[in-house]
């Protein structure tokens, strides 16, 4: 599991995919860096690599992204129930939670941050992801699913 917008985009310690990831259409850009990922690796290997045990997951925004997927919990989880509005209303401007970020002043962790100046990332963030549950965070975090469906799906194939 890797940021999109932590991983080096040019130069010598370009990611697989990054650059090229930077002109497709914002739906495909985690998975062209996920399949060049497991092209790289793949070729690395000399092909003595299996496909279905590496499975990446490239997140394309912070964690806190995802705290998104239900707004109203999330206040609950902070202990900040009067912000539910606020923090709806930023997710109200996204098609997905993990769509919320437009440029380094507005990451997700950053918006948070101007709500409740005190937000403690680890604590607080793990507080609400519990009370928001994995269910919402499936339900309203597309490609976190199919990155969950497909390491199951690996289970089923080799347990």
């Amino acid at each position: 599991m890797v940021d999109y917008y932590g991983l080096p985009q040019s130069g010598n310690r370009t990611w697989p995919g990054r650059e090229t990831a930077s002109g497709v259409a914002f739906a495909q850009k985690a998975r062209t860096v996920e399949d060049a990922l497991s092209a790289d690796i793949s070729q690395g290997m000399g092909g003595a690599f299996n496909a279905e045990r590496f499975i990446p997951y490239v997140m394309m925004h912070e964690f806190e992204a995802m705290l998104f997927s239900d707004c109203k919990e999330f206040g609950r989880g902070i202990g900040r129930e009067d912000l539910v509005p606020r923090l709806q209303a930023i997710r109200d401007q996204f098609a997905s939670p993990e769509e919320i970020d437009d440029s380094p002043d507005t990451a997700p962790s950053k918006r948070i941050g101007h709500l409740v100046p005190d937000y403690q990332k680890p604590f607080m963030g793990n507080l609400a992801a519990l009370e928001i549950g994995i269910h919402a965070i499936r339900r309203e975090c597309l490609h976190f699913e199919e990155w969950l469906e497909r390491l199951e799906h690996s289970l089923t194939i080799s347990g």
